[in-house]
């Protein structure tokens, strides 16, 4: 579901915006999109890198996958890890399935 927020931008920042507008072939509304996600995108892989957002999670809200989040995190040069006690509950479940 989309919402509508009216948002005020700097008069300066527009002749960017219209630049990139134009060399894309697309409208202002799209650039902004893009922009925002942008940054969405990088603060999200921030709140994974820290351990105070899973990549499942994050991998929701962006609509990707998670081994699509690995690669935009390993892009920037971030590794997303899973912490011990994650990794310990995955052995401990992938012995329980290979004892079955």
């Amino acid at each position: 579901m989309a919402i509508v927020y009216p948002l005020k931008l700097e008069e300066k920042i527009m002749p960017i915006i219209d630049l990139k507008s134009k060399e894309e072939h697309t409208n202002k509304a799209i650039v902004l999109k893009q922009l925002i996600y942008q940054s969405l995108e990088e603060y999200i892989i921030g709140l994974c890198a820290s351990g105070r957002l899973s990549i499942g999670k994050a991998a929701e809200i962006l609509d990707v996958s998670i081994y699509d989040m690995h690669e935009k995190a390993r892009k920037k040069g971030i590794k997303l890890t899973a912490s011990e006690e994650q990794m310990e509950k995955s052995r401990k479940l992938l012995e329980k399935l290979s004892n079955n």
